[in-house]
């Protein structure tokens, strides 16, 4: 046991020592601060050519954060979150031009009201331009209360609000449509109401386009004799669909008929310029949570026709690409007995990173949570339970499609990220795109690094001796090499991925903490 445990800790030694550390990139550390001067990082929600915004918490006290390009802290200023002596909630954060914009929500139990309300600062020194402005409100006394949800165009010249109303149990699915311009002057109002109920129609993402159109992106699901049909011939009981909303009045609808393949996780991309409006999504042939292949769809942003449509299918070689010998053996045995194709399971897209040509890489990484509950018995002869929540974030995948939308190349990248009752505050990953290369940054393990295709992988290691920040650099090929991005010295720096951003200039911003100091950093790449 003793010689194992030396021969162990020899192994870690070497492995520190000659862990690979990356020359494709260099961080840039800003000061080391702590969370009971500064308070709690919140969100990063904006950025300009020279400067990025965060929230930022002291408790329940709000401040908003502005540093410069060159991580000097511009700003660090407390925002008044009450109105008439009683408190607000802020919903939303936003960067429109020379103005912050906050959105902030009060639920009035008395009189049953839900409002939202909005104010505007000044960018340059967060000094606000007026009043709270009460924007909305409805009664919230229905069996379907509603909600609010905030937008602004790529090229921040019109902000969205959306009112999604009360309605009834199978009541028609309804929300209302508020467009503004930058100084938040109305531009457009509309209230629409869907001829579906609200079990048959669900809107998942509202965007708004730079020209003012909002950009629906809803399932819908087939009525109840209609889809027992459905499933016992194996197809998939719900369509999409890509609804634009005009200032005009009119609207355009987009039916995305999935037919035998199960679609799933579709994700809108909107050009700051006048490139096609893109969406992109994973499909199964069996079940919405298997996943056998990739949607690509383009629309003209003027006219919204689709300019192409297309299905593509992974290779069993990508599916198995980072199984080992006996995984890949026992999914292709079961795949067989239920005679179906090989599939990944449960993967979101996160991510449609535009090509200059009109086609897309399509980034998506395995996710899922899970709950467990643990008892331990008592000294009086009884149980102790609690509930355990579960975080798993593993491999990402890569899918590279031309402007027709045929896969050039689709890789994985393999990773191992599962965490406890912590929201995965420090898994998944973050990504930065220079030239024609991708970088996606994550926490990992070190063992990781001297591991290929067919072994096993190591879990993530936070703040041990195996602990390291990975970068994986994917190239024009699709060839990925994976390296460390800090300093073996540094391991102990552990990055939340989720708090990092790329800026405009192709640097990251990342976040990480040391115990209970933390700093950030910029990241070039070479």
């Amino acid at each position: 046991m003793r010689t194992t445990t030396t021969l162990g800790a020899m192994a870690c030694a070497l492995m520190t020592i000659a862990q690979p550390k990356t020359d494709k990139a260099t961080i840039q550390w800003g000061e080391e601060q702590t969370e009971k001067t500064t308070g709690t990082y919140g969100t990063l929600f904006g950025q300009n050519d020279d400067a990025v915004h965060m929230t930022f918490w002291k408790k329940d006290d709000l401040f908003i954060r502005k540093m410069t390009a060159d991580l000097a802290n511009a700003y660090l200023v407390p925002v008044d979150l009450k109105l008439d002596k009683k408190d607000l909630q802020l919903r939303e954060a936003m960067v429109a031009g020379d103005h912050i914009i906050l959105f902030a929500e009060r639920y009035d139990k008395k009189e049953d009201l839900r409002t939202l309300y909005m104010r505007s600062y000044r960018e340059s020194d967060m000094v606000p331009t007026g009043p709270w402005e009460r924007l909305a409100e409805f009664s919230s006394g229905k069996a379907y209360a509603g909600g609010f949800q905030m937008d602004v165009s790529p090229n921040e010249e019109h902000i969205l609000v959306s009112i999604f109303l009360p309605y009834d149990k199978d009541g028609a699915e309804k929300f209302r449509l508020r467009v503004y311009d930058r100084r938040m002057a109305p531009v457009w109002d509309r209230e629409v109401t869907m001829p579906y109920t609200d079990k048959e129609f669900v809107v998942e993402d509202l965007r708004v386009e730079n020209d003012g159109d909002v950009v629906a992106l809803g399932m819908k699901y087939a009525e109840k004799q209609e889809a027992r049909r459905m499933k016992r011939e194996g197809q998939a009981t719900y369509d999409y669909h890509l609804i634009t909303f005009s200032a005009d009045g009119t609207h355009l609808d987009n039916t995305i008929h999935g037919g035998d393949r199960f679609l799933q996780d579709l994700t809108i991309s909107l050009d700051k310029g006048e490139g096609p409006i893109l969406c992109g999504g994973l499909y199964g042939t069996k079940e919405s949570n298997k996943v056998r292949g990739a949607f690509f769809m383009s629309l003209d942003p003027r006219t919204k026709a689709v300019i192409h449509e297309s299905y593509q299918a992974f290779s069993d070689d990508l599916i198995t690409q980072y199984m080992t010998a006996r995984e890949e053996a026992k999914a292709k045995k079961k795949a067989e007995k239920k005679d179906e194709d090989l599939q990944l399971f449960e993967y979101d897209l996160d991510e449609i990173i535009r090509r200059d040509d009109g086609g897309a890489v399509l980034v998506g990484e395995q996710y899922y949570s899970y709950t467990t509950t643990v008892c331990t018995p008592t000294q009086n002869g009884g149980q102790s339970c609690h509930t355990v929540s579960h975080y798993i974030h593993n491999d990402i995948i890569v899918v590279n499609m031309d402007p027709k939308g045929d896969i050039e190349w689709a890789t994985t990248i393999p990773k191992r990220q599962h965490t406890t009752n912590d929201g995965g505050y420090y898994s998944s990953y973050t990504v930065g795109v220079k030239g024609d290369r991708l970088h996606f940054i994550f926490n990992d393990n070190a063992e990781n690094l001297f591991r290929s295709a067919g072994d096993k992988f190591k879990p993530m290691d936070l703040g041990g001796k195996a602990s390291v920040v990975t970068m994986a650099t994917v190239s024009r090929d699709g060839h990925v090499v994976r390296e460390a991005l800090m300093d073996p010295e540094k391991r102990d720096l552990i990055l939340r991925p989720k708090g990092s951003h790329q800026l405009a200039d192709d640097r990251m911003f990342i976040y990480a903490t040391r115990k209970r100091d933390y700093r950030f950093g910029l990241v070039s790449f070479q």
